[in-house]
């Protein structure tokens, strides 16, 4: 068996690598030591971060979670569900932050919608009574074995 490249490992960054090269004409070939997705890939969460939780803390980081959340939806919708997240503030949170968070959002490029009180508890009703604010931002679930295996068709389509 011949290959210009050999890939090690059968998760989401081999597949991922394996469709890239297909599309550039290169061969490839994946080993894997046990099932497709056995390691971090099938044991991830599966939420597809908008980058607002880093907003305060890792600006860089928040904006690729955004950038990286927008090609997905893009690339793979049918592997994407647009679950939207919730930031809630509660009586004794900090209030500078409370403020400051949309304008952080935005700052980083991640879209931010603050709901009222009344609408988040229709979303959600048995959250805390102890609202203040609430947030919506596009958060979203990603389903990391049907990435997996959507990389590896288009891969094994292209030769």
């Amino acid at each position: 068996m011949e290959t210009q490249v050999l890939i090690i490992g059968g998760g989401i960054t081999g597949a991922g690598i394996a469709r890239d090269l297909a599309l550039r004409g290169v061969s490839c070939i994946i080993v894997e030591k046990h099932d497709l997705n056995a390691g971090a890939s099938g044991a991830n969460h599966g939420l597809l971060h908008s980058g607002a939780r880093y907003v305060s803390t890792d600006p860089g980081a928040a904006q690729e979670c955004c950038l990286e959340g927008m090609l997905l939806k893009k690339l793979a919708p049918d592997c994407i569900e647009d679950t939207g997240g919730l930031f809630i503030a509660v009586k004794g949170d900090d209030e500078n932050f409370i403020s400051a968070f949309p304008g952080l959002c935005k700052k980083n490029n991640i879209p931010v919608q603050e709901l009222s009180v009344k609408e988040t508890l229709e979303m959600e009703p048995v959250l805390s009574s102890n609202i203040i604010a609430a947030y919506h931002v596009p958060d979203a679930s990603v389903d990391p074995f049907k990435l997996t295996m959507e990389n590896l068709y288009q891969a094994r389509e292209y030769g």
